[in-house]
C-alpha cells in the first residue's frame, strides 16, 4: 500500500479582498459591488454569487470591458460561479475596477438584487 503523507493545500486564488452590495434592477446594467485594483496588484477573480427575488442577468465588467458571458439567474436560486487562478487576472492602476453588474431581462421586472465579489490582489 502507498504511504499517504499529510501536506497543507491551499487553494489559489484565495478570497483576501471581497465586496458586496445591493441594488433595485433595472431594464439597464447597473452595478451591484465592485473592487478598484491597488496599482502594480494583479486581481485574481475566486468567485461572485448572486442572489435576486426575481430573474436577473449578470455579467463581470474589469475597467468598463464585459469579461464575463451573461448569465441568465433565475428569481428566487442563490447563484454563485467559482473561477481558476490565473483566469483572466486584471492589474490594477488604482483606478481600474472589477465590477458585477446586474439588469433585469426583457420580459422581468425590477427586484432587490445582492451580490458578491471575492478574490485575491497579489
Amino acid at each position: 500500500m502507498p504511504e499517504i503523507r499529510s501536506s497543507s493545500v491551499i487553494p489559489k486564488p484565495k478570497s483576501t479582498r471581497r465586496a458586496k452590495g445591493s441594488i433595485t434592477t433595472s431594464s439597464s446594467y447597473q452595478t451591484v459591488c465592485s473592487i478598484t485594483v491597488s496599482e502594480g496588484k494583479t486581481f485574481h477573480l475566486t468567485k461572485i454569487t448572486v442572489s435576486c427575488e426575481s430573474d436577473v442577468i449578470a455579467k463581470i465588467v474589469w475597467d468598463g470591458e464585459d469579461i464575463s458571458i451573461e448569465y441568465y439567474i433565475i428569481g428566487g436560486i442563490p447563484f454563485t460561479d467559482w473561477f481558476p487562478y490565473g483566469w483572466n487576472p486584471c492589474i490594477g492602476d488604482g483606478t481600474k475596477k472589477i465590477e458585477l453588474q446586474v439588469k433585469y431581462p426583457s420580459v422581468g421586472s425590477s427586484a432587490t438584487c445582492y451580490g458578491e465579489i471575492c478574490g485575491e490582489e497579489i
